[in-house]
């Protein structure tokens, strides 16, 4: 098979493109800018297993083994979710824009270690640690923090079960898809790192009822929501804390709900 049949037959199997050059990238000896002067070269191995992998619905990144996000190389397998576009708005166009400067951060349900290192990047004095109960995917955050030269540390702990310290700072993208929502496709990611119980406000309520022994004195949390999720989440934190927090909710780049903002009122 050349590297243009190969393309001609991702494409010809409704293949998105920027899947396709992201296979092509990473898994043939020549990329995607390559095929106008090697495209009707052999592609020296039989590509097809990538192909059905494709179609089958298969995550392009988990095929290449790293998505690139903001001058980070981020290592993924299947023990780690792909962060998604709202993460990233999340860190990039809100979390920076606070002072985070010499502030302790937590960031907790770590995955890939996607927050924690994107923080660590743009705050280089920020002291920052990141926790998952899934020691494959705390492996691969540790993976991701060495290559790329940033210094996060790990910790394995169910929610904040394990968690000794306080914080002036904790950040969160926990699990809040219900089990029993059949509209999600995301059969070959974590389960454990998408859904939860409750209808979706348990992983919430393991976090609120123990979060406050967690921060310090003048100390904020963020999360991100699920947009139609979005009320209900901020009156569990209430149902916790009615006083202490002014609490308000950002809206991601398509006007919807989908960070919840916990900072500690001024006294």
């Amino acid at each position: 098979m050349t590297y243009e049949q190969f393309f001609l037959s991702a494409k010809e199997a409704e293949i998105p493109l920027a899947d396709i050059k992201v296979v092509m990238d990473a898994c043939l000896p020549y990329g995607f800018d390559a095929l106008g002067i090697h495209g009707k070269e052999e592609i020296p191995f039989n590509p097809s297993y990538l192909l059905q992998k494709l179609k089958d619905g298969y995550p392009a990144n988990y095929l290449s083994g790293y998505i690139d996000i903001q001058k980070i190389h981020l290592f993924l397998n299947e023990s780690t979710l792909i962060p998604r576009n709202e993460t990233i708005q999340f860190v990039v166009e809100y979390l920076l824009k606070k002072n985070f400067s010499g502030k302790k951060i937590l960031d907790l349900c770590t995955g890939s270690g996607v927050i924690a290192l994107l923080l660590k990047k743009r705050v280089n004095d920020a002291f920052i640690i990141g926790s998952d109960i899934s020691q494959e995917a705390l492996s691969m955050a540790e993976k991701n923090a060495l290559y790329n030269n940033l210094d996060v540390s790990f910790i394995k702990s169910d929610f904040l079960d394990s968690i000794s310290d306080k914080f002036d700072i904790i950040i969160s993208n926990p699990p809040y898809i219900p089990e029993d929502k059949e509209d999600v496709n995301a059969p070959f990611e974590p389960e454990v790192a998408l859904y939860t119980k409750e209808g979706g406000l348990y992983s919430y309520r393991r976090i609120f009822e123990k979060i406050k022994d967690h921060l310090t004195p003048d100390g904020s949390c963020y999360f991100e929501l699920e947009s139609t999720m979005a009320e209900k989440v901020k009156n569990l934190f209430l149902s916790f804390y009615p006083d202490e927090f002014s609490v308000s909710i950002w809206q991601d780049d398509y006007q919807r709900d989908r960070y919840l903002v916990c900072e500690r009122k001024i006294s």
